[in-house]
């Protein structure tokens, strides 16, 4: 029976204990947050600027009607993004590691592998802010047709790694 803290998710086999969960680190999400942050106060500044140098009154309210939906495209890409990095997790269970994507609205990738099949665990930096902030890609390559499995830019990736090849070992029955 399942205590009201306990983590569960949708594909959670009833004998399944989830060990950690991941997530990509907010700060990859930074850049394309400014970006948006300076183009919304471009879109904003705009109209006041423009008011100086063109009288036309239907220049102004084509403007502003432009300026309004770009805004508003700003914000549905922003929302769309921000849900992206929330319901894109790594879920990592005594029997297998778990990696849901959100790629878009209503678009999901789940790739799913039991830890008996796991056959390397590599660590990948990648740019700037991976070093920067000491998030890595942890690379899981599989044996045979099972798909390989990426956590891509997590925190204290070398306890991440110790975790999975722990539990690699026990499933193998090499926890000696």
């Amino acid at each position: 029976m399942k205590t009201k803290n306990e983590l569960t998710f949708c594909i959670q086999k009833h004998d399944e204990i989830i060990k950690k969960v991941l997530r990509r680190g907010f700060i990859i999400e930074v850049p394309w947050l400014l970006g948006i942050l300076a183009s919304s106060i471009l879109l904003i500044t705009f109209p006041i600027i423009s008011t100086n140098s063109f009288s036309d009154k239907n220049f102004l309210g084509i403007t502003t009607f432009v300026i309004i939906n770009l805004l508003f495209f700003l914000a549905l890409y922003t929302f769309n993004r921000l849900l992206n990095w929330f319901y894109s997790v790594n879920i990592i269970t005594d029997q297998r590691l778990i990696d849901f994507e959100f790629s878009d609205l209503g678009h999901k990738n789940i790739v799913e592998c039991r830890l008996e099949n796991i056959q390397s665990i590599t660590l990948q930096n990648q740019g700037l802010l991976s070093f920067l902030f000491r998030l890595s890609t942890i690379k899981v390559l599989t044996s045979g047709d099972n798909p390989n499995v990426d956590f891509e830019f997590i925190e204290n990736p070398t306890k991440t790694q110790n975790l999975i090849s722990d539990l690699t070992r026990i499933a193998q029955g090499k926890d000696n």
